[in-house]
């Protein structure tokens, strides 16, 4: 004997199952949010981090000095590095100021905007709107300072100290090693 029922979904299964998957997407999305804030953050201070080492690691190698250009106004942010003693982040690739290292034929522009990093916001220690640190070819000693990164997910901090070591910590303790 032959089966006659219609196969498929009832109404009503259809729509629990809806609910259920609404529900379960309504908890998910704050989850991801946090962990997309998260990583942003953490790419952040990454790049921050990564180039006032290869500053340091161009200064030793090519013994020159080099300068490293910070520029921070309200929600907007840059920072560079280069050669030059009046190298401005914010300076455009064909501008004489712009953050470039290299010979003519070959030269390189070292900067990176906050546009490339979604509600993080970059924080001085000491209230100056820009600043320079710079990098000696003798030893590699730098000017120390300390910058803050923060977002929702939290905030990491970068240290440079006198003798150019660049390290990163969290004042939470959460992956990096406590401030």
């Amino acid at each position: 004997m032959e089966d006659t029922r219609p196969s498929g979904f009832t109404l009503l299964e259809l729509l629990v199952t809806l609910a259920l998957v609404g529900l379960l997407a309504g908890l998910a999305v704050p989850a991801m949010g946090r962990l997309l804030d998260t990583a942003r953050l953490r790419s952040a201070t990454e790049a921050f981090s990564q180039e006032l080492q290869r500053a340091r690691n161009h200064a030793l190698s090519h013994q020159q000095r080099i300068y490293f250009s910070l520029s921070v106004a309200a929600d907007r942010w840059c920072y560079g590095w280069g050669e030059l003693a009046a190298c401005d982040c914010k300076a455009g690739d064909s501008e004489a100021t712009a953050c470039r290292t290299g010979s003519d034929s070959q030269r390189r522009l070292h900067r990176r905007l906050s546009t490339d990093f979604p509600s993080v916001k970059l924080n001085t220690t000491r209230p100056a709107a820009s600043r320079t640190l710079h990098f000696s070819p003798l030893r590699g000693t730098a000017t120390a300072d300390s910058f803050a990164l923060r977002n929702d997910a939290g905030e990491l901090h970068v240290i440079v100290s006198p003798l150019g070591r660049v390290r990163t910590c969290s004042t939470d303790g959460r992956g990096y090693t406590a401030c």
